[in-house]
């Protein structure tokens, strides 16, 4: 395996709209040390090469990966999509490559007229489409009913609970969340 730290930084830090002197104030870095190491005639010491990554928002393994030939499209035909099934709830991940940059999938909420809601939290966001039925959404400030064509964003970091509220047995939605939970 042979990675171009060098030119994996630099891109990186480009990428991001950084200059040099920008990254290295960030990471408290001196910014010929970043041309060192853009340039490859210096190895980083663990610790600067920990502050240089977090100054750019990447993980230290991120850069020790290998560049690999991303798909631009993935294709599921329909009855191939990955489902798990959990709370008497249907999920069918919609975005099923490793590489996607958002995660979306079809959620069936079955009818559970006797369940307590539970409220819980988790890092992240979530937006949601529904496609039938009717699902309450219920947060620590407020309780929402959707119906069909409605659509509903919130930051997961609330506490907060989805349940299927109509006479129907499933409420169908797509859904969207991160970070992945796939």
């Amino acid at each position: 395996m042979n990675i171009d730290f060098g030119a994996k930084f630099k891109k990186c830090r480009k990428d991001k709209g950084l200059s040099i002197a920008m990254l290295a104030e960030k990471a408290g870095v001196s910014p010929g040390m970043i041309s060192q190491i853009e340039r490859n005639t210096t190895v980083p010491s663990i610790y600067v090469f920990w502050k240089l990554c977090n100054a750019l928002g990447e993980s230290v393994a991120s850069f020790f990966e290998e560049d690999k030939q991303k798909n631009k499209v993935t294709l599921v035909r329909a009855g191939e999509h990955r489902t798990v099934s959990g709370a008497g709830n249907e999920y069918a991940l919609l975005t099923p490559d490793p590489d996607r940059r958002i995660e979306m999938y079809k959620v069936v909420f079955r009818r559970q007229p006797d369940q307590k809601p539970v409220l819980a939290s988790h890092e992240g966001a979530e937006c949601g489409y529904i496609i039938s039925g009717t699902l309450r959404v219920i947060t620590e400030e407020e309780e929402y009913v959707l119906h069909p064509g409605d659509s509903i964003y919130f930051e997961s970091t609330i506490l907060h609970y989805l349940q299927n509220a109509g006479d129907e047995e499933e409420c169908v939605a797509v859904w969207g969340e991160v970070p992945f939970t796939w």
